[in-house]
């Protein structure tokens, strides 16, 4: 843990998805019981070992952050599920926009973590600016469900992948949310779950970083190491303990 690297923070840029939201919306819990609910009846070891691949081929963010066109998260959505039915030979049976939209909208019932409405309002009381920076679309379910909780606080940068043209971890998504707050990349704090997405981000441009570690994991060979890590954000109420208004 390095304490030290938190010295100058003056804001805290959080990841959403996994850091401040849960996936329980997500397709991979809601497909199967929208399919089974119409009389389909699917392997269930079978059906999570191809959404297992067909996620980790959409949703790989080093291979997103350089993939030009840049395509949204609705459509590797929809990318994701047009390959889960045609693996499971259900695409002339589906209406396929509308199971979309369906599970689009879906996501937004995902829930915030239980003490996001405790430390948050913490981190503001003492002084730290708050902001947001999402592998989203700017519409995304996932921030909505974050807003829909309406904490007691405000994000003053809301940085979304489609805002920016580019995902995390490219540089240039990470320095649009340091020119937003007007600060160095010594004076802001990445948290975020992801090694690749979140930690790596946030080392190219100079910002320090703390893993959140919610499934309690090995952090991965290959990555820079963070700052500091953590179980869940009641950890930034130590790592963190104030003047973030004048960064002494």
């Amino acid at each position: 843990m390095n304490n030290a690297a938190f010295s100058r923070v003056r804001a805290v840029l959080f990841d959403v998805l996994h850091t401040l939201v849960d996936d329980s919306g997500f397709p991979r819990y809601q497909l199967r019981t929208l399919l089974e609910e119409e009389g389909y009846s699917l392997d269930s070891r079978e059906f999570e070992a191809v959404y297992n691949r067909l996620t980790a081929e959409e949703y790989d963010w080093e291979v997103a952050a350089v993939e030009r066109p840049f395509r949204t998260m609705k459509d590797r959505h929809r990318a994701r599920l047009e390959a889960l039915y045609r693996h499971f030979r259900l695409g002339a049976r589906r209406d396929l926009a509308a199971d979309i939209e369906q599970l689009w909208e879906k996501i937004a019932t995902s829930a915030v973590y239980p003490e996001v409405g405790e430390v948050l309002p913490a981190l503001e009381r003492r002084g730290y600016r708050l902001a947001l920076i999402s592998n989203a679309d700017d519409d995304d379910p996932v921030i909505r469900a974050l807003f829909r909780a309406e904490m007691p606080v405000s994000f003053e940068v809301v940085v979304t992948s489609q805002g920016v043209g580019a995902y995390k971890p490219d540089t240039s998504i990470f320095e649009h949310a340091l020119q937003g707050l007007g600060l160095g990349p010594e004076e802001v704090v990445l948290v975020g779950d992801s090694p690749a997405s979140d930690v790596m981000g946030a080392r190219r441009v100079g910002m320090p970083a703390i893993w959140v570690n919610r499934r309690e994991i090995d952090f991965p060979d290959g990555y820079p190491i963070p700052d500091a890590r953590i179980w869940d954000l009641r950890g930034l109420l130590t790592l963190l303990p104030g003047s973030g208004a004048d960064g002494q």
